[in-house]
């Protein structure tokens, strides 16, 4: 490899998708020199397919909400029609947004492609996702609209009470706006949907996602029916039990209707479910293939915000290391009891997991 072949490639692994003309500014040369250093790199083996996917390139993309937390915990038993005393902070959250920078915390090139406002939220949210190290060049910054923001109350047992979201932002995130990633959608290694999509982006995605396996969380009992109609579509589908009960019409109560509803679900073509139980655990069932129970794991509970997010993160991480189902679910579930015992949302990289 020649020494101007070696910067052309590192400047595609900073961004496969960079532009040919935007390279050849960077390097004070013309663009049909960089045409065709770059076509020599791909008779070469380091470059392969469209949009300058690199060989051996590994990558996943979360598609999704992202907005600003605002916590309200009380430092006593809540009193309803009342003032009570506690505290309020403000992180950055949301589903997608939080699996995004849980992905890239857990050492993997992670993708978010969502919308924020040109406001202060916005600002905040861009930088704090950039720095945990999640990709956010399609992170739009949309002019004239105001971040998401998602209001939340949090009791003595840390057990979310009540939200508010302000999300209508979401809206924006068209397919005309999501057809320009079209690219790095298709060529990811694993693709991240959440629910608090519209139905519209939701089909777009689907549609165009290729065989690119699809990972769902189903967000809410109000959003988990937009994806119904999509369920051949979905390889892993991450549900709690009341958005499984809503999805299948099963009633869930024991194992055995854990068990019951999986077989509806790989009968609608759902790969892998993993249906989280609450306290009791996860059951988790792969289509012809295996099936189990994982115990949940003891840990004192702070906020359960965040926790279901963490855990999508730590099956798609286990999902480019290959691991076996069982020790991915018990991985997971280790990444959501440390979410659990902390205020934040994060998986914090000083921790140690094991299976």
């Amino acid at each position: 490899m020649s020494k101007r072949e070696n910067q052309i490639l590192q400047l595609l692994k900073r961004d496969p998708f960079i532009q040919q003309q935007e390279i050849a500014d960077i390097l004070g040369i013309s663009r049909s020199c960089v045409a065709g250093h770059i076509m020599n790199l791909s008779k070469k083996g380091y470059i392969k397919g469209k949009g300058y996917i690199l060989s051996n390139d590994v990558y996943t993309v979360t598609i999704g909400a992202a907005n600003i937390d605002l916590t309200s915990y009380t430092s006593a038993k809540l009193i309803y029609e009342d003032s009570n005393p506690g505290k309020i902070i403000s992180t950055p959250g949301s589903v997608g947004r939080n699996i995004a920078q849980n992905i890239a915390l857990l050492k993997n090139e992670s993708y978010l492609i969502s919308v924020i406002g040109d406001d202060a939220y916005g600002k905040t949210l861009f930088e704090q996702t950039k720095s945990a190290g999640v990709n956010v060049k399609y992170l739009y910054k949309l002019e004239g609209e105001k971040t998401s923001i998602c209001n939340s109350i949090i009791d003595e047992n840390g057990k979310c009470i009540v939200a508010v979201n302000d999300m209508c932002i979401l809206e924006k995130l068209t397919p005309t706006l999501l057809s320009q990633s079209k690219s790095l959608i298709q060529h990811a290694s694993v693709l991240v949907v959440d629910c608090n999509l519209t139905e519209e982006a939701l089909d777009w995605l689907f549609n165009h996602a290729d065989t690119v396996p699809i990972f769902v969380d189903t967000v809410s009992r109000a959003k988990a029916s937009k994806i119904r109609h999509l369920l051949s579509h979905i390889h892993t589908l991450k549900p709690n039990r009341t958005e499984a009960e809503i999805l299948s019409g099963i009633k869930i109560e024991t194992q055995e209707d854990a068990a019951d509803a999986a077989h509806w679900f790989h009968q609608h073509g759902v790969q892998r479910l993993i249906l989280s139980m609450d306290a009791e655990g996860v059951y988790y069932s792969e289509r012809d293939n295996t099936s189990g129970w994982s115990s949940a794991i003891s840990t004192n509970i702070i906020n359960t915000n965040g926790a279901g997010d963490a855990m999508m993160a730590g099956l798609v991480h286990c999902w480019l290391e290959g691991m076996e189902l069982k020790e991915s679910v018990r991985f997971a579930q280790q990444c959501s009891a440390l979410t659990l015992s902390s205020e934040s949302i994060e998986i914090f990289p000083k921790h140690r997991l094991s299976f």
